[in-house]
């Protein structure tokens, strides 16, 4: 539950250094699946991409729903931005 609140709490504040502009994308939970122990986090959106992290299955991802680039989402985990294959993630609903 902390997890979730500082994960929205820096999400939001991102949002508001953005703020202002129309097309904000809007976020929610997801959770790793489809996965045997972890995904990894990436700098940009490639698998060729540095490794930020690795996200156990089961964890909870704050997701940008609005970026979807060449299969990944752009996502919030442990304090990190970074980018994570869609394949591995579930909507939550709230």
């Amino acid at each position: 539950m902390l997890k979730k609140l500082v994960l929205t709490v820096m999400l939001t504040v991102s949002l508001l250094v953005i703020g202002g502009q129309s097309n904000q994308a809007e976020a929610y939970w997801g959770v790793v699946v489809n996965c045997r122990e972890w995904i990894t986090l990436r700098s940009y959106p490639s698998t060729e991409a540095e490794s930020l992290d690795r996200i156990p299955l089961g964890e909870w991802v704050w997701i940008n729903q609005g970026y979807y680039h060449d299969g990944f989402y752009s996502a919030e985990y442990n304090g990190r931005h970074g980018y994570v294959l869609a394949a591995y993630i579930k909507y939550v609903k709230d």
